[in-house]
């Protein structure tokens, strides 16, 4: 079988990480496997690196939106596919969705198409004109036969009920990671001195980026509350974006000095999981967050927004909280109870790691691809 991924840009995330999953899988198993993406990104050479997948960077591709440029890639992509007749289209976020999605039907190939919804190009921070206008745009690109493949059930639940695509062609296949990296055993206090943390601080690590939809301007806003009531600790963000000035401008006015750090993208968060006491997240709206699975993963407590797919990860009150998005003192009262309760950071923790066994990324990819396998004579109606 000869597979097309398309990615919009070979960001970290987990979109990114799942088809480069997908790749491997696929390549494991003898199929002759192709990645399209933009130029730039954390993981595009980790792409270019893997043996046996021919990777297609087109300087043109642009996560943003760009239309006469993004007009001339489609009409590109659609030479591109009649040119290399694939099997199977297999899409990743949104841009990419949409625009591989239309372009396929247009194009009349190939003749098998997976969108992999790992959040909907819509969500309900946009105005109601624009947000209907990415509705409209989804129901057209979920032509019949094209299949959906939701990150999360709360993710293919929205699907459904705006419409988008027919139930005979919806799938959940629930996000996962691999664990081994956080089952590595680690001397913790001396990772902890690598980073210049004292022995009784609480660090809470946020994994994300700096952008509207993670929400870190309500994170940086918690630090300052909760680190008023907890002189020893300390807020770090693993992740970069247009949002950082503000962030840090909240903590400077609210006195946590260089108690919150953003440490831009890194490459180590195992190790920095491995030294953390309490994993944070306060996005607006989500598919299923990888950094939700990777702290459950590491055994670490996690305060999270009770949105879209985080709330089927972690278990209120027994993996760590949830708490409202938006609501900065929610998240502060769910951090101070954590860094005054050494024993049930633990036990949350514990609970957590038990709990992340039922997400990872083996199992995520063998059923993908089954379902790559459940109809060999394609899935157009």
């Amino acid at each position: 079988m000869k597979v097309l991924q398309f990615v919009t840009r070979m960001d970290l995330g987990g979109a990114q990480e799942i088809s480069l999953d997908l790749c491997r899988g696929l390549l494991e198993r003898g199929h002759e496997v192709h990645l399209l993406t933009g130029i730039g990104g954390e993981l595009l050479e980790t792409a270019r690196q893997t043996p046996g997948l021919v990777v297609h960077a087109w300087p043109d591709w642009a996560h943003s939106v760009r239309p006469l440029l993004d007009l001339r890639c489609a009409v590109r992509l659609a030479r591109f596919l009649r040119r290399e007749r694939f099997d199977l289209l297999h899409t990743h976020t949104s841009k990419s969705g949409l625009v591989g999605r239309l372009v396929a039907a247009m194009a009349g190939t190939p003749a098998r198409v997976i969108h992999h919804v790992h959040g909907w190009s819509f969500n309900e921070s946009q105005p109601a004109p624009v947000r209907g206008f990415f509705v409209a745009l989804e129901r057209l690109a979920a032509r019949p036969g094209f299949l959906l493949l939701a990150c999360c059930r709360a993710t293919g639940e929205q699907g459904r009920r705006r419409r988008i695509g027919r139930d005979e062609d919806r799938r959940v296949v629930v996000n996962g990671i691999d664990p081994r990296g956080n089952l590595v055993e680690r001397d913790r206090e001396a990772l902890r001195r690598g980073f210049s943390l004292d022995p009784g601080e609480v660090l809470f690590l946020q994994l994300a980026n700096l952008k509207p939809q993670k929400d870190p301007l309500t994170f940086a806003r918690a630090a300052v509350k909760a680190g008023a009531e907890v002189g020893e600790s300390r807020f770090w963000i693993a992740g970069e974006g247009p949002l950082r000035g503000k962030a840090e401008r909240i903590a400077e006015r609210g006195g946590l000095g260089e108690r919150l750090k953003i440490l831009g993208w890194r490459r180590d968060v195992d190790e920095l999981l491995a030294a953390a006491d309490v994993v944070v997240l306060t996005s607006r709206f989500e598919g299923l967050p990888m950094a939700v699975l990777r702290g459950m993963a590491a055994g670490v407590p996690v305060v999270a927004t009770a949105v879209d797919g985080t709330s089927e990860a972690v278990v209120d009150g027994e993996t760590g909280f949830l708490v409202p998005p938006g609501k900065p003192e929610a998240v502060a009262r769910a951090l101070v109870r954590l860094a005054r309760d050494p024993a049930l950071r633990k036990r949350m923790g514990q609970a957590g790691r038990r709990r992340s066994a039922l997400f990872t990324a083996r199992r995520a990819a063998r059923e993908t691809l089954a379902i790559y396998a459940e109809n060999e004579n394609g899935y157009h109606a």
